[in-house]
């Protein structure tokens, strides 16, 4: 698959799906589909919980997207995407959740591909949505997951 072409809008994923489809996805959609967060937000290693199969396989693609500004205007829409998701629909907010993860790639991605700053903002956005009370709900771990993913 070919990241740059399908986070510039170009190219569809390998199911047909491009990037304005998913930004489309309903609020069930994007909670119980689990093969497109490592489309959006990819990394340079490979994933154990995508079946696809799909990553940065090469610094090259790591690099084609970190110079093209219209897949970092996509990645970062995405991040917001994803975020008005969270803020629409609290239910993540418990013990264990697997949008946590989903927050940590993207903390990962955003500092890969775009800059250690976006992953930066969407850190301390996804802790806004957390109040005192709510940071009891969410297991401690998982906000060492988040901290630490800053550290690309």
């Amino acid at each position: 698959m070919n990241f740059e072409a399908f986070l510039t809008n170009k190219e569809p994923d390998f199911k047909g799906r491009f990037l304005h489809d998913i930004w489309d996805f309903s609020n069930e959609d994007i909670e119980n589909t689990h093969d497109f967060i490592q489309l959006l937000f990819p990394l340079d290693v490979q994933s154990n919980n995508a079946f696809h199969g799909y990553y940065l396989d090469t610094e090259k693609s790591v690099r084609d997207i970190r110079s093209n500004d219209l897949a970092q205007k996509n990645i970062i829409k995405s991040s917001k995407w994803f975020l008005d998701f969270l803020e629409r629909d609290d239910s993540w907010l418990r013990w264990h959740d697997h949008n946590y993860l989903r927050i940590t790639r993207i903390i990962k991605s955003l500092g890969l591909l775009v800059s250690v700053d976006e992953a930066n903002i969407f850190y301390n956005l996804v802790l806004e949505l957390i109040d005192d009370d709510r940071k009891e709900k969410i297991n401690p771990v998982t906000l060492k997951f988040w901290k630490e993913a800053l550290k690309v």
